[in-house]
């Protein structure tokens, strides 16, 4: 039997959550009936509330009835930044606010995310300057501060969820950082690369022309485990992933086909490889690590929670809009993002880059499609 604390012992002491815990479990139901009534008393939801108990990371879901606990270790939460993170994973603390819009997405089949892109017209105009660059009719100590003014605004998109809240605010700074992280205005982590070192690296093979870098975060299956009445279940791996593809960068603006780029692969592998010390560096990405990992927790709701109203309580949760309380407001328009690399082979140099993408967050896509059997989980249900 796992060693427990559940998360009404946090409501004597404020910062009881922050504590370590071998394991600490989180009743939904009784989590959502203390943030109604709160709210009903005019108070604003606790720390503790908003950040499920200090959870960071979810290895246990446990079906009872008419509740879901969900459950895992807390080796004692600090502030880092800014951030509420687990000091001995360094994992960023999950939000409740955030499970709920993973539950919605799930149970509706809607996936959500956003895009930043550039406009056909500002791809045209930069496809101009691009073939002036390379016919010498601009310099290139203009060819960024040209190929940025070119381009103009990226739009921003938010699809399939409220864009003004700190979900939505997230996925677009996480997604711009990332793009400043692939094109060098960021520091990697050491060891870690970024997409001009793919390019240094592999120079000999030729420079990239007329791509369009597309990077985008999406999930990772996570691995599943349930014993034989699938009442409790076991998480393990890393939910998310970037992925990445080019486009060939049109005259007339318009986006074309979809080409492979060994450069972009080896970047994107390099990313996934490093993602800890990544996410570890900028904390950012740990809270869009906690939206794939409630993506995950709510896929497995919804699918195995049809026994004991299970499914009841996750509809009235997800459905409750008395939780949206929080605001913030995400742009609508970002700055282009493109840098000059000038690298040499041969007697030639070759300039580039700039980036678009986003982030996809599909529930379906966050579970292995079917759990392990492991019967001996059922000695860890919670009593």
């Amino acid at each position: 039997m796992l060693a427990r604390s559940d998360s009404s012992d946090n409501d004597l002491e404020p910062l009881a959550w922050r504590s370590p815990s071998d394991m600490r479990c989180v009743s939904l139901r009784r989590l959502h009936d203390q943030w109604r009534r709160w709210q009903h008393d005019g108070l604003a939801p606790s720390e503790a509330m908003m950040n499920l108990a200090g959870l960071s990371r979810i290895q246990y879901v446990f079906f009872e009835d008419g509740d879901i606990v969900i459950a895992g270790p807390v080796g004692g939460i600090d502030s880092h930044q800014g951030w509420y993170r687990d000091g001995k994973t360094g994992l960023n603390t999950m939000r409740f606010d955030f499970l709920r819009t993973c539950l919605q997405s799930s149970l509706s089949n809607a996936p959500f995310g956003c895009t930043i892109d550039p406009t056909q017209q500002g791809l045209q105009r930069a496809a101009d300057v691009g073939a002036a660059i390379q016919h010498d009719r601009l310099p290139l100590g203009k060819a960024v501060t040209e190929v940025v003014a070119a381009l103009g605004m990226q739009r921003v998109e938010v699809f399939g969820t409220a864009g003004d809240s700190p979900l939505g605010y997230i996925m677009v700074e996480a997604d711009r950082h990332m793009k400043q992280l692939a094109l060098g205005i960021h520091p990697m982590p050491r060891g870690a690369m970024n997409y001009l070192d793919a390019i240094d690296d592999s120079i000999a093979k030729g420079p990239p022309s007329e791509l369009l870098l597309r990077l985008w975060f999406t999930a990772a299956e996570q691995a599943v485990r349930a014993d034989d009445e699938k009442r409790v279940f076991e998480l393990a791996g890393t939910p998310i992933r970037l992925s990445g593809q080019n486009e060939r960068a049109m005259a007339d603006g318009q986006r074309g086909n979809i080409t492979r780029d060994f450069r972009t692969e080896a970047f994107v592998a390099d990313f996934n490889k490093n993602w800890p010390s990544i996410r570890n560096e900028y904390p950012i990405y740990g809270s869009l690590e906690s939206i794939y990992q409630s993506a995950a927790v709510s896929e497995l709701i919804r699918r195995y929670g049809e026994k004991g109203g299970v499914l009841a309580l996750a509809n009235r949760v997800a459905s409750d809009s008395s939780q949206d309380a929080y605001v913030l407001p995400t742009p609508r328009q970002v700055k282009s993002i493109a840098v000059m690399h000038t690298v040499r082979h041969g007697k030639k140099r070759h300039s580039v880059l700039l980036a678009s993408g986003g982030v996809s967050v599909d529930a379906k896509q966050t579970l292995a499609a079917r759990p392990s059997s492991y019967p001996s989980l059922a000695s860890i249900r919670k009593p």
